[in-house]
């Protein structure tokens, strides 16, 4: 019983440094590309399981792990280079769904969320639905891997829903823990 009613307080927060993901693309992103008065070059692409997309006159090109900006320069060089003078191309990332966030345990959805940029702990929880009726709401772990190693940390997402915490930004690949309380 005196277990049920401690609140854990939460470990050393993860440096800011690590809290930006990087925007590059990965399998099953869909991104638009647009190229200025031609139709025909311009769609919807859904990047391949080996990380290329099929596109007009170009062909097969791999652009796993670059960024947006990188693949538009890639699709303007190579149009450049016999097909069009100077083409004007835009590129806008429609879908990251590369990108997951795993929330496990005791929510209402468990399972992979779509990450979002910012998408804090908060945010993940209320996407998988919420907390069940039994969750410990102060006792929530983080799982990150950074650098080859798997950091985990406890979270009060109580506190930090009312405003006693601060929220915490996750990343890519973040998996969330709630825990079951004790009665």
């Amino acid at each position: 019983m005196a277990c049920a009613g401690r609140r854990l307080q939460p470990s050393t927060p993860i440096q800011a440094v690590d809290l930006t993901p990087e925007e590059r693309l990965g399998v099953d992103d869909v991104f638009e590309v647009r190229v200025l008065a031609e139709p025909d070059l311009s769609g919807a692409y859904r990047i391949a399981a080996d990380g290329t997309v099929d596109y007009p006159f170009i062909g097969r090109i791999s652009v796993i792990g670059m960024r947006s900006g990188d693949v538009q320069e890639l699709i303007a060089a190579k149009l450049a280079d016999g097909y069009l003078k100077k083409p004007q191309v835009s590129l806008m990332v429609k879908e990251w769904n590369s990108r997951k966030v795993s929330v496990i345990g005791q929510v209402q959805h468990p399972g992979s969320v779509s990450y979002f940029t910012n998408m804090t702990i908060v945010d993940a929880i209320a996407a998988a639905g919420g907390f069940t009726g039994i969750a410990s709401k102060n006792s929530v772990t983080l799982r990150r891997e950074s650098k080859g190693s798997v950091q985990s940390r406890n979270y009060p997402v109580a506190d930090i829903s009312e405003g006693r915490a601060p929220n915490v930004v996750l990343r890519p690949g973040d998996i969330l823990v709630v825990d079951e309380r004790l009665f």
